[in-house]
């Protein structure tokens, strides 16, 4: 995984034990669910590396795939504590204001598989325009990356209609990038984003013989 310093702010990518996500995914045939959702996080990693300078990630997982992945990469490595995703965007934002209090902090979802270096650097510049940003889904319900200028001052409220909740204390941003609203749960998701492009690691496995 490449780094290339383009990013002022600290991203949280909270990342599920592989072996426990996307229940809701029925994979094509030949493919293991688990390992699907391992392949979306690592080219979602892999893009978030391109944009952000390693030192300013912060990936929060139990998945020892996803720590040996990371290896050497400069990511910070944070404990997921087990309780759902809220404690562990949580674990992720005490590490970072314990080294870089009061910084610009973004949390981003770890199952966007069609994510580009390019729509991930266009999102957090329109999340920088105001001092806290949510941008849903391509469903417009769910919550794929929500923004504070202040790392102590966010507030992770996933879970079912997220968007709304995060709209309460933050800027609703409806932007026109697909790659980065198209989180992948379910098999009409996962539909879209192979119709977007996914990353070398989610297609590697879905067109293997």
């Amino acid at each position: 995984m490449k780094s290339a310093v383009t990013s002022t702010w600290q991203v949280i990518v909270p990342v599920k034990h592989s072996a426990r996500g996307k229940s809701r995914l029925r994979p094509p045939d030949g493919v293991h669910r688990r390992d699907l959702a391992l392949a979306f996080a690592l080219d979602t990693l892999d893009t978030v590396l391109e944009v952000v300078p390693a030192g300013q990630v912060f990936v929060v997982t139990a998945d020892p795939e996803i720590r040996l992945q990371l290896r050497g990469s400069g990511a910070a490595l944070v404990d997921d504590p087990g309780r759902g995703l809220n404690a562990a965007v949580a674990a992720g934002i005490a590490a970072v204001t314990a080294g870089a209090p009061h910084s610009p902090t973004a949390v981003l979802l770890g199952d966007l598989p069609a994510l580009t270096a390019a729509e991930l650097t266009d999102g957090l510049a329109a999340c920088a325009a105001t001092e806290a940003a949510v941008v849903p889904d391509h469903e417009g319900t769910g919550t794929v990356l929500v923004t504070h200028h202040d790392a102590g001052r966010l507030v992770p409220r996933f879970g079912t209609g997220s968007a709304a909740r995060h709209a309460r204390s933050a800027t609703t941003l409806h932007l026109d990038l697909p790659r980065l609203r198209t989180d992948v749960d379910n098999d009409e998701s996962l539909g879209l984003a192979r119709e977007l492009g996914v990353g070398p690691w989610t297609r590697r496995l879905l067109e293997q013989p």
